[in-house]
Formats: structure tokens, sequence, C-alpha cells
């Protein structure tokens, strides 16, 4: 479009380039007043949804316990500390062992004074190879999932 605005001014006596005269002899592409309006607002709507994308922000694990790829004894429990604060009623820890079934019976907790700690209450663990798998929802409604694998000795 800025192309096909370009008009040249009088050529001067010396030779210039045909970028150099370009960039200094073009005019500056203007808008029908028709355009300015909507193209305003297109801008700042643009400008507000990505500054508005920063403020929804995904829980993600800060620290897990125990670690990945960790090698311990039974864990008396899985933890996991998040980012953002947790909605209990659909935030969730599963723990499956090597061939894939579940390997704790109880239900994981999101903790009543710090919402963004998950816990899962474990009965002592054979050794293997265990999967950590979580659901995390934030307060704002966003959803991550993701998966870690600790070794017992």
């Amino acid at each position: 479009m800025f192309l096909l605005n370009w008009a040249p001014r009088a050529a001067s006596k010396r030779t210039i380039s045909s970028v150099y005269a370009f960039l200094i002899y073009s005019q500056p592409m203007t808008f029908p007043l028709s355009l300015r309006v909507p193209l305003r607002w297109l801008v700042a709507c643009g400008v507000s949804l990505a500054l508005a994308s920063n403020a929804f922000a995904h829980a993600k694990p800060v620290s897990r316990d125990p670690s990945p790829d960790a090698e311990v004894a039974a864990p008396p429990a899985v933890t996991i500390h998040f980012s953002e604060p947790l909605e209990p009623a659909f935030s969730k820890l599963a723990l499956v062992d090597d061939s894939g079934k579940p390997a704790a019976s109880a239900t994981s907790q999101v903790d009543p004074q710090d919402k963004k700690t998950m816990t899962l209450a474990l009965q002592p663990l054979a050794p293997g190879r265990y999967t950590v798998q979580w659901t995390a929802v934030a307060e704002d409604g966003h959803r991550t999932k993701g998966s870690y694998a600790f070794n017992v000795k």
C-alpha cells in the first residue's frame, strides 16, 4: 500500500540511489476519514487484547515433591506448588504405576490455607517407577495438565 502512494519530487542535480530517494522523497500514506475511526478502534482492540492476555495466567507447577526423575524412598504424599491459586473442585492429582494402573486410593486435596498447593496422600509404595498426572484449573478458569515421573527405591 505504501508503494502505491509514492510520488517522487523533482530530481536534484546530484545522482541519488533509488532506495535513498524512496526513503527521502516518499510521501506519507494517509487514510480517508471514513477509515480512520475503524482503524483506530481495531488498533485499540488489538492492544487491549494483547495486554489482557497477560492478566489471564495459567497455573503451572513451581515446585514438586518428590521432584521429577527423583529416586526416593516411598513418599507419604505427592505435593505440587503452583504459580496461581487453584479451583479445588476441578483440580486433581493422580498417581499411576509403570503399567498405568492407579497407585493411590485417596483423592487429592487443595490446601484451604494455600490454594496454590495440592497434595495427594499415599499408601506405602512398592519399588518401581510412578507417574504423577496433574490437572490444575486456576481461579480464572484456565486449565493446564501435565505429568512427571519418579522412582521409588
